[in-house]
């Protein structure tokens, strides 16, 4: 048909993975080079930001429902957390001033795909905010 192009409705039919036990969430940390899993970190939330990591064993991310945490580098236990006004986005950041260390996690609805599409049918307790874009930052303690 002239001029009709595109396409029909999407017909998506979400099938959760066989392991993740309900979870959307997964931070896998591996040896390199064995390629051995050494821990994995699971949660009810899609993580939505890089990791990053710090020389002194931390792992900071950021998920869509709207929290930071700090996992051990070492075992994946998870040492802090806290709640946002947004989803967390993006790429961590990490700089000192006068000795003291600092983490920066922004935060927002962002343009990328993927923070506004987790599918109401995966995760229908989890409710995300429409807007507000932040940059959260974070002094790590002297020890």
């Amino acid at each position: 048909i002239l001029g009709g192009g595109g396409t029909g409705p999407v017909r998506r039919i979400n099938y959760p993975h066989h392991d993740a036990n309900e979870n959307l969430g997964e931070l896998l940390v591996m040896n390199i080079p064995e390629g051995d899993i050494k821990w994995r970190y699971r949660q009810r939330a899609p993580i939505n930001t890089a990791a990053l990591t710090t020389g002194g064993g931390l792992v900071f991310v950021g998920d869509w429902n709207r929290y930071y945490y700090a996992l051990d580098a070492e075992t994946g236990e998870k040492l802090w957390q806290t709640r946002i006004t947004t989803s967390a986005q993006g790429f961590p950041m990490s700089y000192e001033v006068d000795g003291t260390q600092y983490i920066a996690m922004p935060a927002g609805v962002g343009g990328a795909s993927w923070s506004s599409m987790l599918p109401r049918d995966l995760a229908p307790e989890l409710n995300r905010p429409l807007s507000g874009n932040s940059i959260h930052v974070f002094a790590l303690p002297k020890n």
